[in-house]
């Protein structure tokens, strides 16, 4: 059986900072940060094994996952149908209390 997925990208790319986002399979947003460095996403995001960001995606996943590198997230499948989740939670005007 496979592993649920956590999704990592960088939200917004410039010259001087990479904004990056993880997101978890069922839609729930995890974790941001902000790098000076589109290299340093690896280890901040939690890419690599002994990454930052693991302690919340243990958390949220203490059964075990698997991080994925999204380099296109407007195109990703299983990026898209985790964000179709995550907007599903957002309760509309006509919900809300």
């Amino acid at each position: 059986m496979s592993k649920p997925k956590i999704f990592v990208w960088c939200n917004s790319c410039s010259h001087e900072w990479h904004s990056a986002a993880a997101m978890a399979e069922d839609g729930t947003s995890l974790a941001g940060h902000v790098c000076s460095s589109h290299g340093f996403i690896p280890h901040d995001m939690g890419i690599d094994e002994d990454g930052w960001k693991r302690d919340i995606y243990d958390r949220h996943y203490p059964d075990g996952y698997e991080v994925v590198w999204v380099e296109d997230a407007k195109t990703h499948d299983g990026l898209q149908a985790a964000y179709a989740l995550n907007q599903a939670k957002i309760p509309s005007e006509e919900t809300k209390p």
